[in-house]
Formats: C-alpha cells, sequence, structure tokens
C-alpha cells in the first residue's frame, strides 16, 4: 500500500512541478461504508496527499444517509476533503443522493453519471453501456438551484459529465452552459 500511493504521488509530481494538478478526485467503492475503518481511510488518504487539493466520491448511499449525512460531510471537511456531489441512479446500494454540500471552500465538484440503474451495479460488456445516458433539458435544470447554492459557498465550481458515449457529454455540457447563462436551449 505504501509503495501504491508512493508511486501515485511520483506520478503526479511533474503536474504539481508545473503547476498544473487539480484537485485529486478519491472514489471509494460501494464496499467501503461509513464505520471506523471507512474514516479512517479518509484521514490516511489526507495524511499520505498532504496539503494537495482532493475530493471524496462515494459510491454507497450509507455515507449520505439521513443519519450519518452531518458525520460524512463533517469527516471530510475536518481533513479539508471537497465533497463530489453526483446526479447518478437512485434506489441501488451504490446510489448517493443528488446532495449539493460543500465542504471546503476552494472547490464544489459535481459529476453527471447518468441514469441507467439497470446497468450500473451490474456487468456490462464495456464500462460506455453503464454511462450511454443523455440527459434531457429538464434534468439538466434540476441542478440549476444546487449549482447555485453551490456558488454561493464555493471559489470554484466543476461540473464533470461522466455519460462517456458518443458526444453525450459534450452535447450536455454545452446545454448546461447555457442554461447557466440563460440562454433558450435546444433539446
Amino acid at each position: 500500500l505504501d509503495q501504491a500511493w508512493s508511486m501515485f504521488m511520483e506520478a503526479l509530481e511533474p503536474l504539481r512541478a508545473d503547476g498544473k494538478l487539480g484537485a485529486i478526485l478519491l472514489q471509494y467503492p460501494r464496499w467501503v461504508r461509513p464505520s471506523r475503518d471507512g474514516a479512517r481511510l479518509i484521514e490516511d488518504a489526507r495524511r499520505r496527499l498532504g496539503n494537495r487539493l482532493a475530493a471524496v466520491e462515494f459510491r454507497h448511499r450509507d455515507w449520505l444517509a439521513d443519519g450519518t449525512r452531518d458525520r460524512t460531510l463533517a469527516l471530510l471537511q475536518r481533513n479539508g476533503f471537497a465533497y463530489v456531489c453526483v446526479d447518478e441512479p437512485q434506489g441501488l446500494d451504490s446510489s448517493v443522493p443528488p446532495v449539493a454540500a460543500v465542504t471546503t471552500p476552494a472547490i464544489a465538484i459535481v459529476r453527471f453519471h447518468g441514469r441507467r440503474a439497470e446497468f450500473w451495479e451490474g456487468k456490462v460488456a464495456t464500462v460506455s453501456e453503464r454511462f450511454r445516458y443523455l440527459y434531457d433539458i429538464g434534468q439538466l435544470r434540476e441542478w440549476l438551484p444546487r449549482i447555485a447554492e453551490l456558488a454561493e459557498r464555493a471559489e470554484e465550481i466543476h461540473l464533470v459529465f461522466n455519460n462517456c458515449y458518443a458526444n453525450y457529454g459534450t452535447t450536455n455540457a454545452v446545454q448546461m452552459g447555457a442554461l447557466l447563462r440563460g440562454e433558450a436551449v435546444r433539446p
């Protein structure tokens, strides 16, 4: 584990040295759940990353459940990690609710994964099957109030369209940009 972290940090060094390293994304799989062990993983990541800007995305719904949400966000805040807000299929163990939260003022991140529930947790022939989802304008509009809330509390907001099939991600990014500017958007 130490060697893997060392190699990872070494690989990032050229980006850091050139001032091109943004936030490091730490995505915890669905088998990492809110617990003392889960918290220790996050605290260990902070220790290993030093003061580098990093963001955490969870893949188990219990992290943001009503009984654990405040503790989860406080854990990220104490460790200086940005919480990654997500739009993804709901109703599964790996479904994190679309909560807009800022845990560090430096950055807020929203990842749009699509909503293909039937492929989210199961085996797929290609990863693109899971993310082959084109948002409609109404679904993008749902995020406008949340994005406005994030903008009030974070210096930067990054919207990442991970619905990476054909031109779906870029199409939705262009549409979201137009919505944010108050322009008319073509379906």
